[in-house]
């Protein structure tokens, strides 16, 4: 039994509630900004942050604090607070900026709350596709509220299945990139479903699996405990050393899928 398992039922339960709250109160801040207009500017790593992902983080923490103030915080664009509690809130405002700032409803927010290490809460919100994907530690995992269950698939299905990948120079930076040549080589449906929206089609079994590399924590703080409550198979495959910021490899979905991937990207 792990750590986050000892926690009793309610108490997950009382966490997973608090974290849907927090997500209906995030997006209704970044649909206002949607319909009334936002700023932009390019950060240091020139990646995109709006002032619809600055104040949504904003009220994330604040609400936070308020509900849970001995609990950890880490976000995209701000400091970190608390590292030394068992509980972090792991939170990406809006994963997948560059769609949000075209205008393109492929984004998120992701809230991820890890016990001592552990997924126990994940939640990826997609406000312009009014889309909810939630799971917490023991209680399943759901789409608007509604229960989601993936289904493997036999090994003659392999060929079918949609694979959907990130951009190639993340894989490349990685040491990925051979393995990301041959799945293009040789795998006819592969797709670029790019940020948190290849997490939770990989979630619903839409997808045959998600393998996305060079991302940080936030962005795949929701996806382990989602894929695993919906019944499917996650695997951090990459993890990289000696850097500010660690990197990570992952590949995530229909279980039988996720073990023919492997050996590519191992």
């Amino acid at each position: 039994m792990s750590a986050a398992e000892e926690l009793s039922l309610a108490e997950r339960r009382r966490l997973y509630t608090a974290a849907l709250g927090f997500a209906a109160g995030t997006r209704r801040i970044i649909l206002r900004k949607m319909g009334g207009g936002f700023r932009k500017r390019l950060k240091a790593d020139a990646s995109y942050v709006t002032d619809a992902d600055l104040a949504a983080e904003r009220v994330l923490r604040r609400e936070i604090r308020r509900r849970f103030p001995e609990h950890g915080i880490i976000g995209e664009e701000f400091p970190a607070v608390n590292v030394g509690s068992d509980f972090q809130w792991i939170l990406d405002p809006i994963d997948g900026t560059l769609s949000f700032t075209h205008g393109i409803p492929f984004f998120g927010t992701i809230i991820g709350l890890h016990f001592r290490g552990r997924p126990l809460v994940g939640i990826i919100d997609q406000p312009a596709l009014r889309l909810r994907y939630s799971a917490g530690l023991g209680l399943g995992a759901f789409k608007n509220g509604r229960r989601i269950r993936i289904r493997d698939v036999p090994a003659a299905a392999l060929p079918r299945e949609i694979i959907s990948t990130g951009n190639r120079v993340r894989f490349v930076r990685c040491g990925a990139g051979p393995g990301f040549d041959t799945l293009m080589r040789t795998h006819p449906q592969v797709r670029g479903y790019e940020d948190c929206i290849g997490h939770t089609l990989a979630a619903e079994g839409a997808i045959g699996a998600a393998i996305d590399y060079g991302v940080r924590l936030w962005d795949i703080a929701a996806t382990q405990i989602l894929v695993e409550e919906a019944g499917g198979r996650y695997e951090c495959v990459y993890r990289s050393r000696g850097r500010e910021k660690t990197e990570y490899g992952i590949v995530c979905g229909k279980p039988r899928v996720v073990d023919w991937l492997l050996p590519l990207f191992r």
